[in-house]
Formats: structure tokens, sequence, C-alpha cells
């Protein structure tokens, strides 16, 4: 487990499939996070396997809890498909009623230095809809760059959505680390 100033990352354990499914069925986070059908489908046992074989595939994945009460708010994962190029993917997923609190930007800088520091990733990439303006916001506090725009990709909530592509080097995080301890 780790800690940072108001929350804990947790191992994944059986008993978070339920919170995990609460938070992929919640009709406010699915269309933010899935380029795929956002059915009313996420109960079953198939859909459990598939939650369960994230977390356990990836380099890392924990589950957000608040630090001041232990509740859970959401999940964190980091893949590193091709360990040859050392480029992690990143995601997160809160559940909506701890958006706007910072919890985002505290879990995303975590993982960002962890990445780089323990896992000695070359870069970090992560994709998200160009609407989700706080996402963004999140991932460019955290030194994530956008590196590239998929115009009209995706049809979410009755309309297209662009992708965009980020990412951070371990130089710009060795720079940006460099400036903080400063």
């Amino acid at each position: 487990m780790f800690a940072t100033t108001h929350l804990l990352l947790c191992p994944y354990t059986e008993a978070d499939l339920d919170d995990l499914m609460h938070l992929r069925n919640d009709p406010r986070v699915q269309p933010l996070m899935t380029t795929g059908d956002p059915a009313p489908h996420r109960d079953g046992p198939q859909f459990k396997k598939r939650l369960r074989t994230q977390m356990e595939s990836a380099v890392f994945s924990a589950i957000v809890r608040r630090r001041s009460t232990g509740e859970f708010i959401g999940q964190v994962v980091l893949h590193v498909p091709e360990r040859k190029n050392r480029d992690g993917t990143y995601g997160v997923c809160l559940l909506p009623a701890f958006w706007n609190r910072g919890y985002g930007s505290e879990v995303t800088a975590f993982v960002v230095d962890y990445a780089f520091r323990w896992i000695g990733l070359q870069r970090l990439s992560l994709s998200v809809f160009a609407s989700n303006e706080r996402a963004v916001a999140v991932y460019e506090k955290a030194g994530f760059v956008i590196e590239g725009r998929k115009r009209a990709s995706v049809w979410s909530n009755d309309r297209w959505e662009d992708v965009l592509f980020m990412g951070i080097l371990r130089d710009e995080w060795i720079e940006r680390i460099s400036i903080l301890e400063q």
C-alpha cells in the first residue's frame, strides 16, 4: 500500500470488484472512459473477469481510497505492453463524487513519479477525450503534453469526439523534479 497526502493506493483484491463495477457503470463515468458501446451491461461474470484481468495484468494497479476514511474513490492502472520500449500506458478513474477535489492530480503525480523512479520507464502515455477538459488539465499539471489528436474518432453523447494522445518523457520528469527540489 502507498499513501499520499489524502489518498491510499491499495492492492486490488476480489472484494473490490463490486466497487469497480459501480465505478464503471456510473453513467457520468462510462462515456469518459470507453470508446466502445457504453451499454448498461456491466454486472455479469464476464465483465468482472475482464476487470480482474485488467487489474492483475498491470505493472502497477491500485484501488484509490480516501486516507481519512478508507472510502473507495476509484482505480489507477499502469500497463507496460512492450517492456523493451519502457513505454507505459496510464489510466485513472474516480467516482464523480470525488471529482474537483484534487484527488486526480494527487494520484497522477504519484504514479508519474513511481513510473519513472521505480519502474524505470522512458515515457508514460495516455489517451483522453478532448472534451474532458478537467482530465486534460490534470495531466498537463503532471507534465504530460499533447502529442496528437485523432479528430472525430469516437461517437459519444450524440456527437463525434476527438481523442488526444498525451505523453511525458523521462527527461521531462527529471527536469520537473529538479525544479521542484530547488
